[in-house]
């Protein structure tokens, strides 16, 4: 899933992805396990509830990979108490993308995926 990228897009997503891994608890870009065994990403964090993507949108290259955060850009799905998830200990790729050589212009985004935790929608509390 990743371009093929240089090796300055290499040190730019390797520090990046470090940082990233730094961070505790759900993150935007992480995976959630709805209820109905479907899987959504988390696409905003709002303190002590997650909203995830949509259930009709794929889980495609919406996510901006910055310096240990993501940002989502498209539809918003559901909210969840961040009470209401467990994490399953478990890590999947998921895509993100970022600007080939760090550099903002149209038509300049690099394409990779990072470790993006896995977390469980336990019952509503």
């Amino acid at each position: 899933m990743t371009d093929a990228l240089d090796p300055l897009d290499q040190t730019i997503l390797a520090a990046r992805t470090e940082a990233w891994q730094a961070r505790q608890g759900a993150r935007v870009g992480d995976k959630i396990i709805m209820i109905d065994g479907s899987m959504r990403r988390v696409a905003h964090d709002y303190g002590s509830e997650l909203q995830t993507t949509s259930a009709r949108q794929g889980n495609d290259q919406r996510y901006y990979l910055g310096h240990g955060y993501c940002s989502f850009s498209g539809t918003l799905g559901d909210l969840i108490s961040k009470s209401d998830i467990a994490d399953t200990g478990l890590t999947e790729p998921a895509a993100v993308w970022f600007f080939h050589h760090d550099q903002a212009r149209a038509f300049n985004a690099v394409h990779a995926a990072i470790p993006c935790r896995v977390f469980r929608q336990m019952g509503a509390s």
